[in-house]
């Protein structure tokens, strides 16, 4: 494209009238890397028309933090046209913005030196992989990974085979033995399973799931920590329990998220499909789906309320996603797929940011793209991690 014909489409692009064919050529142009100095001019300066005082404001931070996740994280064919002019606009203006961070050419804001971001010349914080633990009901251990294919072990008329990341147990008739197995993830693992009954399992990091290896008596009962999605199979004469700390979550057939991770201040129950009730001392609640229930240290009753099903179910999408999420609940996922040990210095309590991210990339790009915010910056040492408010240059 030349660069007219790229500035008539900039012109469509912040009146909200181009086309997705359009927009998909104005981002492959970006995408491209080829006219960012001949653009970069007038997306900058528009930006800032929009935006009061000399930096970045908070609602162009959250759309700078978007774009430069989506740039990175996806193709230019995958993005999509956003309707909402202003974010629209500062998300092109962060693509480009990702683009000269990732070449080395860093720009000077209004009134601002230059700013550098997290630099790791170190060896990469590498993203989490299928890894875990599977713990048999002897007590022995057997490391698990997406490399090993095939029969693992016996338990009573269970089969165990593992294929690509994925466990299975297949149970030949009943036992008169009941066993548990433990599949643990570790930080910077995850891993999926598919239990005797045929639900499928599939942990976070830093998570576990304690299981009979086949299912007799009147009910499915498992017990997890840390986070773990079901698609629970159907069986009405045999009810599927789950329980997390002091939550039960019975379920008939359904597709749900639990989160109920130590360090995080509740434990979250989201459900997808199907119906679930939750009980907690003397409090009971019935979840509808696109619903979602939380339970706090400090309640001993369930709040109800629609959930973020795409920030939700992000991790098992292989994403981040964070919407105006807190620089600490943020930097505890990180710090969970990473295998990172965060610290702080400052008061960050109101750094509140937005955006998306491939769980594949290194955990680098991802804190360059959040120091691009102006709102946070990192010291990186090794795997441990600082977080400071950010300082004016």
């Amino acid at each position: 494209m030349t660069i007219p014909e790229i500035k008539r489409l900039l012109d469509k692009y912040k009146r909200n009238e181009i086309s997705e064919e359009e927009y998909l050529l104005l981002m492959q142009e970006v995408a491209d890397d080829v006219h960012t100095s001949a653009i970069k001019a007038d997306i900058m300066e528009a930006l800032y028309g929009k935006v009061p005082g000399t930096g970045l404001g908070e609602y162009a931070s959250s759309a700078m933090l978007t774009g430069i996740f989506e740039a990175g994280a996806a193709d230019a064919h995958r993005l999509r046209v956003v309707r909402r002019r202003r974010l629209v606009y500062g998300s092109l203006a962060a693509a480009v913005v990702a683009g000269m961070i990732a070449t080395g050419v860093y720009i000077s804001l209004p009134g601002k030196q230059a700013a550098p971001v997290a630099a790791i010349h170190q060896k990469p914080l590498l993203p989490g992989s299928d890894k875990a633990m599977l713990t048999l009901a002897d007590g022995s251990v057997i490391p698990l990974d997406s490399a090993q294919n095939g029969a693992l072990a016996q338990q009573g008329n269970t089969q165990i085979t593992n294929r690509n990341g994925a466990l299975s147990y297949n149970a030949a008739g009943q036992t008169g033995e009941v066993m548990y197995n433990t599949v643990t993830t570790p930080h910077g693992g995850q891993y999926q399973l598919t239990l005797a009954d045929g639900s499928r399992v599939w942990l976070n990091a830093a998570s576990s799931i304690r299981f009979p290896t086949s299912f007799t008596g009147r009910e499915r009962v498992v017990e997890i920590t840390g986070e773990v999605y079901f698609e629970v199979a159907q069986q009405a004469e045999m009810p599927f329990r789950v329980k997390a700390n002091d939550v039960q979550v019975n379920v008939l057939g359904t597709s749900f998220n639990i989160m109920a991770y130590s360090d995080e201040q509740a434990i979250k129950t989201t459900l997808v499909d199907g119906a679930v009730q939750l009980k907690h001392g003397n409090s009971t609640s019935v979840l509808k789906p696109g619903l979602q229930a939380t339970l706090s240290a400090k309640d001993d009753h369930f709040v109800i309320a629609a959930a973020d099903m795409e920030q939700t179910l992000a991790w098992k999408e292989g994403k981040f996603r964070f919407r105006n999420t807190n620089i600490r609940t943020i930097m505890r996922q990180l710090s969970r797929w990473y295998d990172i040990e965060v610290s702080y210095q400052g008061d960050v309590s109101d750094i509140d940011l937005t955006g998306v991210i491939s769980r594949r990339e290194e955990a680098g790009k991802l804190l360059k793209a959040l120091e691009a915010t102006q709102r946070v910056q990192f010291e990186v040492n090794g795997n441990d991690v600082t977080v400071r408010p950010w300082k004016q240059q």
